[in-house]
C-alpha cells in the first residue's frame, strides 16, 4: 500500500471538508481539493522522470502548500527525504549526500536554489522547483525491497543524526496504533505548532486518515498560540514541553473549553510545566513516547489513573520492556534501557545502511533511553544512555537537576552538563535562562544543595539568552 492512498479514501469520505489550512492567511484545502493537487504534484514528478523509491528531499517551510507537496512525492512512488528550512547549508549538503539523494522539490521561499529545473505551476505549489542532484545516484541492496516511504533524519541531541528509513507498511501501523488511544475523528480540528520536517510521518499521516482539520500556526509565540487555539476551537494541540512550558508562563490564561487532548511530546515533560499548564487554561497534559525508530510506543492521555509524569502504557501493537547492559531483561521498578517491539519499528538506518534486524536484539530496538517500568506497566523515563553524568563513578541525570532548578522562582529554563575534572571524572555544570524579574543564584545553589546529593549540585551556574534546542523541541545536548 501506498499512504497516499489513506488520503484519497478521506477524499472520497469527506471531500467538502477542511484538511488543511493557514491561521494567518486563511489559505486553506478541502480533502477533495488536496486529493487533486496532491496528484498533480505526482504527475509533475513523474513527468520530469521521477520513479519509484527514489530518494527525493522536500524543503519546505511550515504551511498548506507542505502536504500536497508530501503527498504528491508519497504519490509519486518516490522516498520522502524532508530537510528542515533552518538547517545551515553544510547540514543540507551533508544530507543529500549521504542519503544518496536523486532529486529536492523546493518551495520557491526556499534560499540558495540553484536556479535549474522544471518549475511546478497551479495550486498551492506554484513556483515550486524540482531539480535531479543526482539522478543516477543508487540506493544500498535491499532498499527497494523495503517499500520505502521516508528516510527522515534524527534531530541529532547528542551527535551526528542519521537517516531512519521508514517502510509505507510500517508508518501505516505506527498510525493505527497511536489512533487506538487519541482516537482521532473528522470533528477533530487541530492546532499545528511542530516542524513537519521532524513530525510529519505519523501524526499529519494520522490527522489525515481521520478526516481531521489541521490548523497550521506559523506564529509560535505563546499568545497567538492560545488565541489560535480559541479562535479555531482547537481540539487537540500535540506539541513539544518547551511550548507548554512557554504558554503556562504566559500572563493570563483562561480553559480553553475546546481542547479534548493536550499531548506533549518529542522530550520529557516535567511535573512544574504540566502543573502551570493544568492550572492556567484548566486542561491536563497529556504526553506520548515519541521516538523516530518507532512512532509513538507509549501514550497517557492523563485519564487511566497513571502517574502523570510517566510517558504511559505501551500501545496496542507495540511491546516495551527494560534490559541492563548485558541483556537481561529486569524487573518492575529497575532502572536500565527501554526497548522497544512491533510492527510500526523502522526498516533500518540508510547511513551507515543497517537493516533493522542489524541493529535490533532478539527483535528489541534498544532506544538509547534510560527508564523503568512501574507496577501498572506505564514507562518512567529517567534520561539519555549517551548524556549519564558520572561524578566519582556514581552517575545521575541531568534531568533530574534541571527539574530542580526549574523549580526555584526565577528560572525559566535551564541546561546541566557534565564536564570533565581531573579527580573526579566530571562535575555538573548548569545553564540557566532567567525570567526579567531576575533570580538570585546564591539562593539558587542552596535550594538545589536542599534537594539534591552534594555530587549533583552544580559547581556553577551561567546565565544564558536561550537553551539550545533542536527542531524537534529536545534539549541539545553537548
Amino acid at each position: 500500500m501506498n499512504l497516499a492512498d489513506l488520503l484519497f479514501v478521506s477524499a472520497d469520505r469527506y471531500p467538502d471538508q477542511v484538511a488543511v489550512s493557514d491561521a494567518r492567511t486563511g489559505h486553506a484545502l478541502t480533502y477533495e481539493a488536496l486529493a487533486r493537487e496532491t496528484e498533480h504534484v505526482a504527475a509533475f514528478l513523474r513527468a520530469q522522470g521521477v520513479e519509484r523509491e527514489q530518494r527525493i528531499a522536500i524543503i519546505c517551510p511550515n504551511g498548506v502548500p507542505y502536504l500536497p507537496a508530501a503527498f504528491g512525492l508519497l504519490a509519486a512512488g518516490a522516498c520522502l527525504v524532508p530537510i528542515a528550512t533552518n538547517l545551515p547549508p553544510a547540514e543540507v549538503a551533508d544530507i543529500l549526500r549521504d542519503v544518496d539523494v536523486n532529486g529536492c522539490l523546493a518551495s520557491p521561499d526556499v534560499e540558495g536554489r540553484r536556479g535549474g529545473g522544471a518549475v511546478l505551476t497551479g495550486g498551492s505549489c506554484d513556483a515550486f522547483r524540482f531539480e535531479w542532484t543526482d539522478r543516477a545516484a543508487q540506493a544500498p541492496s535491499g532498499f527497494h525491497a523495503l517499500g520505502p516511504a521516508f528516510i527522515r533524519f534524527t534531530s541529532g541531541t547528542t551527535a551526528r543524526s542519521k537517516g531512519v528509513v521508514l517502510s509505507h507498511d510500517a508508518t501505516r501501523a505506527r498510525v493505527e496504533a497511536a489512533d487506538r488511544r487519541l482516537a482521532l475523528t473528522s470533528e477533530d480540528r487541530i492546532l499545528w505548532v511542530l516542524p513537519l520536517a521532524y513530525h510529519f510521518a505519523v501524526t499529519i499521516v494520522a490527522y489525515v486518515k481521520a478526516g481531521a482539520h489541521v490548523v497550521m500556526c506559523g506564529d509560535t509565540l505563546p499568545h497567538p498560540v492560545v488565541e489560535a487555539i480559541r479562535q479555531f476551537d482547537a481540539s487537540v494541540f500535540y506539541a513539544s514541553p518547551f511550548h507548554f512550558e512557554r504558554l503556562g508562563n504566559l500572563a493570563g490564561g483562561g480553559p480553553l473549553k475546546s481542547l479534548r487532548l493536550a499531548l506533549s511530546t518529542s522530550a520529557p515533560i516535567t511535573a512544574p510545566v504540566m502543573r502551570r499548564f493544568e492550572e492556567r487554561y484548566e486542561v491536563p497534559v497529556a504526553q506520548a513516547y515519541g521516538i523516530i525508530e518507532a512512532g509513538l510506543p507509549c501514550i497517557n492521555l492523563g485519564t487511566e489513573g497513571l502517574a502523570p509524569t510517566s510517558v504511559g502504557c505501551p500501545v496496542p501493537g507495540y511491546d516495551v520492556a527494560i534490559f541492563s547492559d548485558d541483556g537481561v531483561r529486569l524487573a518492575e521498578g529497575a532502572t536500565g534501557e527501554v526497548g522497544v517491539r512491533g510492527a510500526g519499528l523502522f526498516s533500518g538506518y540508510y547511513a551507515p545502511w543497517q537493516r533493522l534486524e542489524e541493529v535490533t536484539r532478539d527483535g528489541w530496538f534498544l532506544t538509547g533511553d534510560l527508564g523503568r517500568m512501574d507496577a501498572r506497566g506505564a514507562l518512567h523515563l529517567e534520561g539519555r544512555k549517551k548524556t549519564v553524568i558520572f561524578v566519582a563513578g556514581v552517575k545521575f541525570f541531568p534531568e533530574e537537576v534541571e527539574a530542580c532548578i526549574n523549580r526555584f522562582g526565577g528560572i525559566v529554563e535551564s541546561r546541566v552538563s557534565g564536564v570533565p575534572h581531573p579527580r573526579l571524572g566530571q562535575v555538573p555544570r548548569a545553564e540557566i535562562v532567567v525570567a526579567p524579574e531576575g533570580c538570585d543564584l546564591e539562593a539558587l545553589g542552596a535550594h538545589c544543595a536542599r534537594a539534591l546529593a552534594s555530587y549533583k549540585v552544580p559547581i556553577d551556574f551561567t546565565v544564558v539568552p536561550a537553551i539550545p534546542r533542536t527542531p524537534g523541541g529536545k534539549i541539545l545536548r553537548r
